[in-house]
């Protein structure tokens, strides 16, 4: 859910040897040249001009970059009618140097970040000897997307203006909606997990390994719900909700948020507080790692990074993805409402936005307002897959209890990392741990201190 969170009105929120791996790894060195190559594997693989100059920009490892390679694979619009409409999904890997360990397949979350990038930086940072392969999901980064327009912020934060708020996203949303209805409604995790099944298949794979972090985690459930014989070790960092009730995860969310005493509340100017001197919300905690951006510094961007850059996050993706998983919303006067009883409630600001990436950038607003497509929840059930749960003792972007939750539905190792910095395994020296269970399915250590 925040592997870089994002809004349609500004919010940006910001991983046993397999069938046919030997074959993927043939095809993978064949297609290192400058051409594009058509592997084994039925995929044509070449190189990534772009990517690479993104992940170079990033500090990865220029061993990693060499081996990165890019396709387009088609997918169907709706696996329902499988000869009908299709779109393009827009595939990375980093080619392995272990022949016999299975594929890592990764994704970053959001949902609307690009997932491309995530095969360099965790082949980098975890030394892992497999091929590791990063998907842009339907609607973000290279993939099929679509563009619509979302209401500017409000002028006011009094009541008329905020339901006013409400009001004009409701009407963005049917009006994204009406503009493709099929593709709208094709952003859901169960898709976007028969997505990631149809790319193991089209590189001929019989088992991967799945690495998810923040919104990951929920696409990586319904990937082992679904397909638990086709993947061989899993790993969800900072595990996130997987319900449908967006109540229930605000109320854990502003739970788990302790609010911020008065005396450390920094000065309106710095919150550039709206025109009618009411107070303004903090900004959202942008998680380590979700959607990096190089360096600030003065030397320009490379333009193939700077136009990467450009589509590494999709808002309405996420919205799509978000708003398909959670039960209706009401009207902006009952958000709000709700909004403030359980900030009285809690003891918390209600000036202060509570960071779920269904809430829109103003607090007690949400950006599924009007959202008039219906729910399909994620899957979730212990499939008996070997799989790792990893928790952030002390961070509130997906809090500890959902790892928790998820051990309880799924089964599996859990894994405490004594941090409140959401999704910062693989980036710390906790990172090994990651490593260790996808080679061994053993864990070393039950917490880790990542300091």
């Amino acid at each position: 859910m925040r592997g870089g969170e994002g809004t349609a009105v500004g919010l940006r929120r910001r991983a046993t040897a397999v069938v046919g791996v030997a074959a993927l790894a043939a095809a993978a060195v064949a297609g290192c040249g400058s051409s594009t190559r058509q592997g084994s594997d039925g995929v044509a693989w070449e190189p990534c001009t772009d990517l690479a100059a993104y992940v170079g920009d990033l500090g990865v490892d220029s061993a990693v970059v060499d081996r990165l390679q890019c396709a387009v694979l088609d997918v169907p619009l709706d696996y329902a009618d499988p000869a009908g409409r299709t779109v393009e999904l827009a595939l990375s890997r980093v080619v392995g140097t272990d022949p016999a360990a299975p594929p890592v397949f990764v994704n970053p979350g959001g949902p609307g970040v690009e997932g491309r990038s995530m095969a360099a930086t965790v082949a980098s940072e975890l030394g892992l000897g497999a091929t590791v392969v990063g998907i842009d999901l339907r609607g973000t980064g290279y993939s099929s997307r679509l563009d619509c327009t979302g209401p500017d912020e409000p002028d006011t934060r009094d009541d008329a203006g905020l339901t006013a708020y409400a009001d004009a996203i409701a009407v963005a949303n049917r009006d994204c909606v009406d503009a493709d209805p099929a593709f709208l409604a094709s952003l859901t995790t169960a898709t976007a997990a028969r997505d990631l099944d149809t790319v193991r298949r089209a590189l001929g794979l019989d088992v991967v390994d799945f690495l998810g972090v923040s919104w990951g985690t929920v696409l990586g459930a319904e990937l082992q719900t679904r397909y638990p014989q086709h993947l061989h070790r899993v790993v969800l960092d900072s595990m996130d909700y997987t319900g449908t009730s967006g109540a229930d995860a605000l109320r854990t969310l502003a739970t788990a948020d302790p609010d911020v005493p008065p005396d450390l509340l920094p000065e309106p100017a710095d919150l550039a507080a709206p025109v009618d001197g009411g107070a303004a919300p903090d900004e959202p905690d942008v998680p380590p790692g979700d959607a990096p951006g190089p360096e600030d510094d003065d030397a320009p961007l490379d333009p193939d990074t700077a136009e990467f850059l450009e589509r590494s996050f999709d808002a309405w993706a996420g919205t799509g993805y978000i708003c398909n998983s959670l039960d209706p919303v009401g009207d902006g006067a009952a958000q709000l409402a709700e909004h403030r009883a359980l900030s009285t409630e809690l003891g918390r600001d209600p000036q202060r936005r509570i960071e779920f990436p269904a809430d829109s950038a103003v607090p007690g607003v949400s950006l599924c307002s009007g959202w008039p497509l219906p729910a399909e929840g994620t899957a979730v059930a212990n499939t008996g897959t070997d799989l790792l749960i990893i928790g952030h003792r002390d961070e509130y972007v997906t809090p500890y209890v959902w790892a928790l939750d998820a051990r309880t539905a799924m089964g599996g190792q859990l894994l405490t990392i004594e941090d409140g910095i959401h999704g910062s395994t693989v980036g710390s020296r906790c990172g090994a741990l990651v490593t260790e269970f996808l080679g061994s399915g053993r864990l070393s250590e039950q917490t880790c201190d990542p300091h």
